[in-house]
Order: structure tokens, then C-alpha cells, then sequence
């Protein structure tokens, strides 16, 4: 019960910080960070919600919203059409960049501030050991180059 109280605590924080900074929801937030950390390789549909930890099922309806915003672009290969690519556009990244640093004052008052450091290795640790033990670590989803 405590680690479910817990994550709402910090998810609550995130949203309310990224939507005051930047009007994104977490997830339409985690979607532009996955693509910007693809760099300028377009990501298709499908590995953006293989990867995202909010909303994996609803990318299509949040790349509609950020496709709407001017924030990413898709494309249809002309020789696959099954297959959707999204990027990041300047404007997104902008965006983003706003809504990160919003992400990381809201983590740091909700969460980081309260424990030192050998408290947050110590949980990394254990999350990590427990998420490996479930079947679920995944690097590019959990410990994704920053």
C-alpha cells in the first residue's frame, strides 16, 4: 500500500508540474522525451509504446494531440504503408525543454529532497531487483540514456 501511495504522490507532482510549465499531460511528456532521446532518428508507433511507461496503449490517440500541437511529425514510408514514424519537431523539443525541467523540480521536491543519496541507490537497487526478478527490467525503458 505505501509504495501505491507513494507513486500517486510523485505521479501527482510530475503532472501538476509538466501541465502548469507546458500544458502536457506525463504521458504526452514521456512520449516527446522518448523521441528526443531517438535523436534525430524517427521512431515508428510501436516502439514509442513499447517504451512508454504511462499510456502505451493510448500513443495513438497522444501523437493525434502532439501531431495537433505542431510537436511531432508522422510519416508513412511509401514502400510500407503499415508503418507510422514519428519525430520530435523544434517546436516540440522546445517544449520540452520546459516541461523537463519542470519534470525534474517537481522530482526533486517530491521525491529527491527527502532521501540522500545512498537512499536513492539503495531504492534503484531494489527496484531494479525487483522489476529483474518480475521479468519486467527493460534497459531502454528503465534506464534510459539521459
Amino acid at each position: 500500500m505505501n509504495l501505491q501511495q507513494a507513486n500517486h504522490v510523485l505521479e501527482t507532482a510530475l503532472e501538476q508540474g509538466i501541465r502548469s510549465a507546458s500544458g502536457l499531460s506525463l504521458a504526452e511528456y514521456e512520449a516527446l522525451f522518448r523521441l528526443k532521446l531517438a535523436s534525430d532518428h524517427p521512431l515508428q508507433m510501436s516502439e514509442i509504446a513499447s517504451v512508454l511507461m504511462n499510456s502505451p496503449s493510448g500513443m495513438t490517440r497522444i501523437a493525434d494531440r502532439l501531431v495537433k500541437g505542431g510537436l511531432i511529425e508522422r510519416d508513412t514510408p511509401m514502400d510500407n504503408r503499415r508503418v507510422v514514424r514519428v519525430k520530435l519537431t523544434a517546436k516540440g523539443s522546445r517544449l520540452l525543454d520546459r516541461a523537463d525541467q519542470a519534470f525534474r523540480e517537481a522530482l526533486e521536491g517530491s521525491f529527491s529532497s527527502h532521501l540522500t543519496d545512498n537512499e536513492i541507490a539503495d531504492l534503484r537497487r531494489l527496484m531494479r531487483k525487483l522489476l529483474e526478478s518480475n521479468g519486467a527490467w527493460q534497459q531502454n525503458r528503465c534506464a534510459p540514456p539521459l
